[in-house]
């Protein structure tokens, strides 16, 4: 990833007092307060095509095999939260079996777990500006930038991410590794104006986590934290997003040739009309998923993208989402080859176009 790296800022810098400790007996004995409300897990309706999620929504995990081996794939839970003091929990279960024949041992098997709005696109964690991210390097991310901070995590570890909004003007958030305070590793400024909550949010590449909102869950309490869960009884619960209504959804597929503005014109569609919630399915996107520098064509390149691009293809026929194919697509008989894998659901669609691109001069 392209993020410029410094130091960690003093503010972790805390007296002991105000150090969050875990408390090994609150979990025994603080009652269900959420019972009777919908489970906090992983959302299905915001999350990346190649990311699976299981258990009760509370397993995470992508597609690995071959050239997804060199994919990030994210995804952010149902409930996001804007103010008070919550905490969650992520414990790396496994690393997932993988074959990167260009690539280093390093990197293989990586694992992002903090905090992002909702219309932040769910795989750039701590790539955004409003995204906050702890790796399994040690290092921390946000909008881009990365600091040294903690220790790296693997196989095992459980990490703990403390989020606090209660102090509009002196916002943090820190994490624990397994019993041990890494310290705040951000002091931001939440704005009341902002538009979104924060949602939990994990960035995964060869690994396979479960999360944990509530004690229920596995989540060991933190002093002066509530489990994420129980923000939905004090009423700072804000929901994300839900599938669309199966008998409403779009397909969009562009047409042109290249270089002529097919993902500019897909970019600024899913801009323009955050609340569509479009997934665009091309090369581009392809490309900033693998992360990979210094990939080149004689190193597979194109079979690489030709294979993701058919199994994020088959996957998208199976959900009621909004989609963009940016693709080239000329020629009649391509289209119809991309578009069979839809028909089964053409019922369902509230509207499929065929936008044409055309930058000529003449």
């Amino acid at each position: 990833m392209a993020s410029s790296k410094r130091k960690s800022p003093t503010t972790d810098e805390v007296v002991d007092s105000q150090i969050p400790k875990l408390d090994a007996t609150a979990a025994h004995v603080q009652p269900s307060l959420t019972a009777h409300l919908p489970p906090v897990a992983l959302n299905p309706a915001d999350c990346e095509l190649d990311f699976d999620i299981e258990n009760n929504g509370l397993q995470g995990s992508a597609l690995y095999r071959n050239a997804f081996a060199w994919c990030w794939s994210g995804a952010r839970a149902n409930v996001g939260i804007t103010g008070g003091k919550y905490c969650f929990g992520c414990k790396v279960i496994s690393d997932q079996p993988v074959s990167m024949v260009y690539n280093t041992q390093d990197g293989q098997h990586l694992c992002r777990i903090g905090v992002s709005w909702e219309d932040d696109p769910v795989g750039d964690l701590g790539e955004s500006l409003h995204s906050f991210c702890f790796e399994a390097t040690g290092d921390t991310y946000t909008a881009g930038s990365c600091s040294e901070y903690g220790e790296s995590f693997g196989v095992g570890d459980k990490i703990i991410c403390c989020l606090d909004l209660e102090n509009s003007n002196n916002a943090s958030i820190g994490f624990f590794k397994n019993s041990k305070w890494l310290g705040v590793a951000k002091q931001f400024e939440d704005h009341p104006n902002w538009r979104s909550a924060f949602f939990p949010h994990i960035l995964l590449k060869n690994v396979v986590v479960r999360l944990q909102f509530s004690v229920e869950d596995g989540l060991d309490v933190v002093e002066g934290y509530k489990p994420w869960a129980s923000a939905l009884e004090d009423e700072k619960a804000f929901s994300g997003p839900t599938f669309s209504d199966v008998h409403c959804y779009e397909f969009i597929m562009l047409v042109g040739l290249p270089a002529s503005g097919k993902s500019t014109w897909a970019e600024k569609r899913v801009k323009d009309y955050p609340g569509k919630r479009y997934i665009v399915i091309g090369k581009s996107l392809m490309l900033d998923k693998m992360k990979v520098p210094g990939l080149t064509r004689k190193y597979g390149y194109g079979e690489m993208l030709g294979e993701i691009f058919n199994t994020l293809l088959s996957r998208a026929s199976k959900l009621p989402r909004n989609f963009i194919l940016d693709k080239m697509n000329l020629n009649k008989i391509d289209r119809k080859c991309e578009l069979k894998s839809f028909s089964k659901h053409k019922k369902h669609l509230k509207s499929s176009k065929c936008v044409v691109i055309n930058n000529s001069k003449k």
